[in-house]
C-alpha cells in the first residue's frame, strides 16, 4: 500500500481505535478486572447466578428473533409494493420512513396507546367481540416480549424496507422480463429470481438490525419498566443502581460475544460470499 493511501486511512484507524477499539477493550478489561487488581471470573460468576441474568439473556434472544421476523417480513413486503411503482409511490414511501425519525421514547409512548389496557387495541377487540376484558399486553412476560418486539419493528421496519427496495432495483428487469416470456408466473419469479440476487440485502438488513435487536435498551425499559429484563437494561441496573461497573461490563461482554456468536453463526449459514460481498 502507497504512503499516501496510509495516510487517507489514518482518520478512519484513529476514529476506530478511539470510538470502537479503546472502549470495547476498556470493557472487558474491566468485565476481568479484579478490585484489589488482578484479573478474576467472579464477576462473571456472580452474573451467572443471578436470577435475572438468565431470564435476561432469554428475553434479549426471544426479542431480537421475533423482531427481525416481524422486519424482514413487513419490510420485504413494504418494499415490494414500492418496486411496483403504485400510484402516490412517493407520498407511501414518506409515510413509511415517519417512525424512522420517531425518537425511541416517543416511539414507546405511542405504542402505550396502541397496547395500553385503555388503548386502541383492546377497544378495537373490545368492539369486534373477540375479547371480554383489555389485556394487559405487558401483565405477562409472553405479552410483553411481543408487545416489545412490534414496538421495536414499528420503529425500525422502515430502514430493513429501504435496505431491500435498494436491492430490488438493483435487480436487472432483463431477468424478469425473460422469465415472464419462458411462462414464469409471479411465484416462481419471486423465487427463482428475487430471493437468490436480494441475498446480500437481506445479509445487510439482518447484521445491521441484528446488531441494533441485540442492543436493546429504550423501549422493553419505557414499555414495560423493570418487568422485562434485556441485557442491555440488567447492565443498566447493575451499573446506575447497584453501583458495580465489573458485573455490569461482564453483562455487556456477554452480550458482544451474543452479537458476534449471532452474526458469525448466520455468515457461515449464508455462505463465504456473502462476507465478501
Amino acid at each position: 500500500m502507497r504512503p499516501r493511501e496510509l495516510v487517507g486511512l489514518l482518520p478512519l484507524a484513529l476514529y476506530l481505535a478511539g470510538f470502537t477499539v479503546v472502549p470495547v477493550a476498556s470493557t472487558l478489561a474491566l468485565s476481568v478486572s479484579a478490585p484489589g487488581g488482578g484479573i478474576t471470573l467472579d464477576h462473571f460468576r456472580r452474573i451467572a447466578g443471578h436470577y435475572q441474568f438468565g431470564e435476561a439473556v432469554v428475553n434479549t434472544v426471544a426479542v431480537a428473533g421475533i423482531g427481525l421476523a416481524l422486519e424482514l417480513l413487513l419490510g420485504l413486503a413494504a418494499a415490494l409494493a414500492l418496486i411496483g411503482r403504485p400510484a402516490g409511490r412517493k407520498i407511501f414511501q414518506v409515510l413509511l420512513l415517519v417512525p424512522l425519525g420517531v425518537p425511541t421514547i416517543v416511539a414507546a409512548a405511542v405504542m402505550r396507546t396502541v397496547f395500553g389496557t385503555v388503548g386502541y387495541l383492546n377497544e378495537i377487540l373490545l368492539r369486534l367481540g373477540a375479547i371480554r376484558t383489555p389485556v394487559d399486553w405487558v401483565g405477562t412476560r409472553g405479552l410483553a416480549l411481543f408487545t416489545v418486539a412490534v414496538a421495536d419493528a414499528w420503529k425500525v421496519t422502515p430502514l430493513v424496507m429501504l435496505i431491500l427496495l435498494a436491492g430490488l432495483q438493483a435487480i436487472p428487469g432483463e431477468l424478469y422480463e425473460a422469465a415472464r416470456t419462458d411462462g414464469a408466473s409471479r411465484w416462481q419469479q419471486f423465487a427463482a429470481i428475487t430471493l437468490p440476487l436480494l441475498k446480500p440485502a437481506l445479509t445487510m438488513a439482518l447484521i445491521v438490525r441484528g446488531v441494533d435487536a441485540f442492543r436493546i435498551f429504550a423501549l422493553p425499559l419505557a414499555l414495560t419498566g423493570r418487568g422485562l429484563p434485556v441485557l442491555s437494561t440488567y447492565a443498566y441496573v447493575e451499573y446506575l443502581e447497584y453501583g458495580n461497573p465489573h458485573t455490569s461490563a461482564a453483562s455487556s461482554a456477554i452480550l458482544l460475544i451474543m452479537i458476534l456468536l449471532a452474526v458469525g453463526t448466520y455468515l457461515k449459514l449464508a455462505g463465504p460470499e456473502e462476507v465478501l460481498r
